[in-house]
């Protein structure tokens, strides 16, 4: 009877080590397949994060052909967004750096992904916000009447309407302003969902990493636990003799 006891002591050790050897062995080959997934990830986040940043050097470098009036409101948005996504980056960076409690990590990456979402909404409202206020034609109309000195009555070819309707067409000093300032606001607008993109691609890659350090902090809640689980039945044979 005692050998038969110690014989089934010694099978359902050698089962338990074996069955934590196979959890630790498909962890390792988890490991190496999620990190070569997270290395794909993060090569394509850098190629869609260079390209948007190409995108936007070119657009900002377009030169008006006239005084932008909203260049000052422009402006102050634009590089405000820029502004805070810079820092919500650098602060992603930082901390995955700097902190070695996962648990903590964890938290305050869902604070910033919180914060990302909330400066996003925000900065469509106010984008909403410009484009109704100012990007219609009565708006430039009106500053056209108020800042622009020495008007002329000079006309100008409208050259797509002349090729469409095969007529020479033309257009007052007015209308030509207000098309150059809707076509200004044009590439404001392309500026600022170049920036919108940015912020969804850093949300993205917070969320990754989030849910990475997450997976990895309940896998290791749950090899403590078996391991818990298996000095307490150790623990309980030994008593038992």
């Amino acid at each position: 009877m005692k050998e038969d006891k110690d014989l089934y002591e010694r099978s359902y050790f050698l089962d338990m080590k074996s069955g934590e050897k196979e959890y630790k062995k498909k962890k390792k080959k988890e490991k190496k397949k999620q990190d070569y997934i997270t290395g794909q990830i993060i090569n394509m986040c850098a190629i869609i994060g260079i390209v948007l940043l190409i995108l936007i050097f070119l657009v900002f470098f377009y030169k008006p052909n006239i005084i932008d009036y909203l260049e000052e409101i422009k402006s102050t948005f634009t590089y405000g967004m820029i502004s805070i996504l810079g820092i919500i980056t650098i602060l992603i960076i930082l901390f995955n750096i700097l902190l070695k409690d996962k648990k903590i990590l964890s938290n305050l990456l869902k604070i910033l992904l919180f914060f990302n979402i909330i400066c996003l909404i925000l900065f469509f409202y106010i984008e909403a916000i410009l484009d109704n206020t100012y990007n219609n034609e009565e708006n430039f109309s009106n500053i056209y009447d108020t800042k622009i000195e020495n008007k002329t009555d000079t006309e100008y070819v409208d050259v797509w309407k002349t090729l469409l309707e095969q007529k020479l067409q033309t257009k007052t000093e007015k209308q030509v302003f207000i098309e150059e300032n809707i076509t200004q606001f044009r590439y404001f607008k392309i500026r600022v969902y170049l920036v919108f993109i940015l912020y969804v691609v850093t949300m993205m890659a917070n969320t990754y990493i989030i849910s990475k350090i997450d997976k990895g902090i309940k896998g290791r809640d749950i090899l403590e636990r078996n391991d818990k689980i298996l000095f307490k039945n150790k623990v309980n044979i030994e008593k038992e003799r």
